[in-house]
């Protein structure tokens, strides 16, 4: 029996006409529920329309104004595909943000923010810089990716700041009134840290944060160790100057490497997860902003799915607000939020490849859902590796720990779905896909909260 079959309950066949199977409590592929309303209503009744014109012109959808508003209060409120950019939708990381801040102005130090993949550091980096130039910081913010060149980069972030800033230049200089920046007096060709800091030791009269988003993306080695030369001549300078870096890591070392001539240089602020009470705050927004209710139940059960997590914190609540609304309700109920990990789960799949989603289907899991899906959550590390401590360490009663590495050891690593390597003669493990034990998760989950609603029917009949 497939992994799915197991661990999903009951199928149950739909009538001869239709080739797929649904799930017990699922709803059928959109393709399916469009194409029966059109031979019910005709092919234009089927058809699906935006709810409302983008500026505000055209004719209005069916929604009531009300509604409406609400809907796209939710959408500024909950944007789990965009980092958040309007300090009024910012939540659940103030915490991490005044300490930020206070190393910035008072330690005058360069800053690694750290932490796993969709934590909030993109959405911290973007109301940091909004508050610095609020308070007349000069702040350029580059985003690295694989293929960056140190050269590239800095030149391309020093054409924002003026040549007024520079020691020795007159506010009355031609080149001045012309325009120049910091960038024309960079070598023509690529330079180095060395000449880099030469040119930023001069800067006077401002301070300039220098934002480094995405840092762990970069491949080429020689852009960090002239990272870490920066630093230190920068620091040795005292110049006016402070490098931000921030990206997906478990500790300072992993991001900007082990070098000691730069540890009294840098501070490394990590972000962990979210709180009870970060959550229930990222919540409020939506409940202030378009009105919406969150029963404190469901605030906790919204918690323990997100695992912590800004990112599914706000996707659940997107989904379910969403769902709420649908409906003519701005109630969030158990059922949308249940409802919510039915499109969660669609989404993360399509975002597998087809190898991925292949090998998962042919899992034999049995009647050890629960203990999958337990890994899958203590796979959500900054590098997505884990070891059998880990998972002692999150299932310590009952002996749940060992039978989850056992799980791992004896059917998802056979099966390609995990892989494998030895550090120090201890083995760790990772999911061969990254976006694999959010999938996971999600659907254990969702596929739980089905059976115990099939099992709720059964009781009741």
């Amino acid at each position: 029996m497939s992994f799915l079959s197991r661990i999903l309950g009951r199928f149950r066949r739909k009538s001869s006409d239709e080739s797929y199977i649904e799930l017990e409590g699922y709803q059928p592929p959109i393709h399916a529920v469009l194409a029966s309303e059109a031979q019910a209503k005709g092919a234009g009744a089927a058809f699906p329309r935006f709810r409302e014109p983008l500026h505000g012109w055209g004719a209005r959808g069916e929604e009531s104004a009300d509604m409406a508003q609400a809907r796209i209060a939710l959408r500024n409120a909950f944007t789990p595909a965009q980092p958040v950019t309007d300090r009024r939708m910012f939540a659940g990381r103030l915490r991490v943000l005044h300490r930020l801040i206070e190393v910035i102005e008072d330690r005058l130090s360069h800053v690694v923010v750290f932490g796993e993949r969709g934590i909030g550091k993109t959405s911290l980096l973007h109301i940091l810089s909004d508050l610095a130039q609020e308070s007349r910081y000069l702040v350029l913010r580059g985003t690295c990716g694989a293929g960056s060149r140190f050269d590239e980069m800095f030149r391309n972030l020093l054409q924002e700041v003026p040549i007024l800033y520079l020691r020795n230049v007159s506010p009355t200089d031609h080149v001045v009134e012309e325009g120049a920046t910091l960038a024309s007096r960079l070598p023509e060709g690529p330079f180095d840290a060395r000449e880099l800091s030469d040119l930023l030791g001069q800067v006077t009269g401002t301070r300039i944060l220098i934002l480094l988003d995405e840092y762990d993306r970069l491949e080429s080695e020689q852009f960090r160790q002239y990272t870490a030369e920066l630093i230190k001549n920068l620091s040795d300078r005292a110049a006016p100057v402070q490098l931000i870096i921030a990206g997906v890591s478990s500790n300072l070392h992993e991001l900007v490497g082990y070098i000691p001539s730069i540890r009294r240089n840098v501070i490394g602020l990590p972000v962990p997860r979210l709180t009870p009470e970060e959550v229930q705050s990222i919540i409020g927004i939506g409940e202030a902003n378009a009105g919406m209710r969150f029963d404190p139940k469901i605030v906790e059960l919204i918690y323990a799915l997100s695992n912590g997590s800004p990112y599914m914190t706000r996707l659940i609540c997107h989904h379910a607000c969403g769902i709420a609304l649908d409906d003519g309700r701005r109630d969030v109920t158990r059922l949308d939020v249940e409802a919510s990990l039915d499109r969660m789960v669609e989404e993360a799949e399509g975002r597998l490849s087809f190898t991925t989603a292949q090998r998962v289907r042919r899992l034999e899991i049995g009647d050890r859902a629960s203990l999958l899906g337990q890994v899958a959550r203590v796979a959500s590390t900054p590098d997505g590796w884990f070891t059998k401590t880990d998972l002692l360490a999150a299932l310590p009663d009952g002996g749940q720990g060992e039978a989850a590495n056992a799980l791992v050891q004896t059917v998802l690593v056979p099966s390609h779905v995990v892989d494998e390597e030895s550090v120090d003669g201890e083995p760790r493990y990772r999911f061969i896909d990254e976006g694999l034990a959010n999938y996971l998760w999600m659907m254990v989950a969702r596929n739980q909260f089905h059976i115990g609603a099939a099992e709720r029917a059964r009781t009741a009949a």
